[in-house]
């Protein structure tokens, strides 16, 4: 078995002073070889063999501390929608100089596309948090691997009425729709809604002004615009007429772009304990696998996708496998993405352009769309200092 040693690098002429790059050693024990490929400065990409199994994976292994920025990527203005990794890629501006991308969350069917857990894009709210982990990352490409929350508080005169959930309508609780969600509310739904038309006095898109109005009945049932429509029981305390401050808040972090998975993998560099009961069997097994992890208190992000279902090249792994692999590799927090068909890593060669496959997806057709992908590019934000 052989081992590497890889420098991590940061791009050349930064101003900031960060941390001595540290070296990077891929154990015996990880994969029998190992071959690396610099993408671009501060971006490796690592390509792990294990003949036992047998087992193929790659690992995007980015300094964050170099001029690159994450960004969750949806292809379009709405939660509707799939499309493969490669053109989730290849959807970006040249001017971000996309470097390499991977599959995010799991996606519902109907509506299709639709992201499971929370996504914003690159400080526009698509689709709220649920109990389930997401990987985000602050204005300052801070990562942050965890639960999400997000509460809008619409204060009138008459009281205060806090929602829950952003683009999740559902009837039980309060919550707020807007144009992202791009499909007609159904018949449960509707019932409870109520039109937040904005004021002319506009604020900021965390603290806005709109008035309280009925939802007609010829209302087609879908938001467009800047209207947003409060829907749930419970919400007596704003009433037709009034005009309501709308704040919105998130915790523990402001996430600038997120993506949602499930489970949690590893927190403090240690196995989650629920790994052997979170999903179904099914979901357990051996299956293809991408996973996000962060290490080196918060400088490296590792973005690991694992080939499955290809008796005689790669079988895949269990949850339990994945985090044991995303510890191995030195991963302190980590976060299971979607899996099974929909597991892709695609680069993009900076001389030609071109989109290119690193993996070999387990579905027969090839490389499946998805709801989202989480990019690396190289567009310099503020720069990045660990935590």
């Amino acid at each position: 078995m052989t081992s590497a040693a890889l420098l991590l690098s940061a791009c050349a002429g930064r101003r900031v002073r960060t941390p001595a790059p540290e070296v990077f050693r891929i154990s015996s024990t990880v994969a029998d070889t190992v071959s690396t490929e610099r993408l671009a400065p501060g971006v490796l990409l690592h390509r792990l063999v294990r003949n036992d199994g047998p087992l193929r994976a790659a690992v995007l292994d980015i300094d964050l501390a170099a001029c690159v920025t994450m960004r969750a990527v949806k292809g379009g203005p709405t939660t509707v929608g799939r499309m493969t990794t490669s053109a989730l890629l290849q959807s970006l501006p040249a001017t971000t100089r996309p470097i390499a991308a991977v599959n995010a969350d799991f996606f519902l069917f109907a509506p299709p596309g639709v992201p499971v857990g929370a996504l914003v894009e690159n400080g526009k709210l698509i689709a709220g948090p649920i109990e389930r982990p997401v990987i985000a990352f602050d204005p300052q490409n801070h990562p942050f691997i965890g639960t999400l929350s997000i509460t809008t508080t619409l204060s009138s005169p008459r009281g205060s009425l806090s929602a829950m959930s952003w683009n999740r309508p559902r009837s039980a609780t309060p919550g707020i729709v807007d144009a992202a969600w791009a499909q007609r509310l159904d018949s449960i739904v509707r019932p409870t809604a109520r039109l937040l038309v904005p004021v002319s006095s506009r604020g900021t898109p965390e603290q806005e002004r709109y008035r309280v109005a009925p939802m007609p009945d010829v209302h087609s049932g879908i938001v467009t615009g800047d209207t947003l429509v409060l829907i749930g029981r419970g919400t007596d305390a704003v009433s037709n007429g009034d005009t309501v401050t709308l704040r919105r808040s998130w915790g523990p972090v402001t996430p600038f772009n997120a993506v949602g998975g499930f489970p949690m993998l590893l927190r403090d560099s240690a196995l989650v304990a629920t790994l052997d009961t979170d999903g179904a069997d099914s979901f357990r097994g051996v299956n293809p696998r991408t996973a996000a992890g962060v290490a080196m208190r918060g400088r490296r992000l590792l973005l690991l996708v694992i080939d499955g279902r290809r008796p005689g090249y790669s079988v895949g792994t269990t949850t339990r496998q994945t985090a044991e692999l995303m510890r191995d590799l030195g991963s302190v927090e980590a976060v299971n993405l979607d899996g099974g068909g929909s597991t892709a890593m695609v680069v993009r060669d900076a001389a030609s352009g071109a989109i290119r496959l690193v993996n070999r997806p387990s579905d027969a057709a090839g490389e499946r769309p998805v709801g989202n992908a989480l990019a690396v590019t190289g567009a310099c934000r503020a720069p990045h200092q660990p935590r």
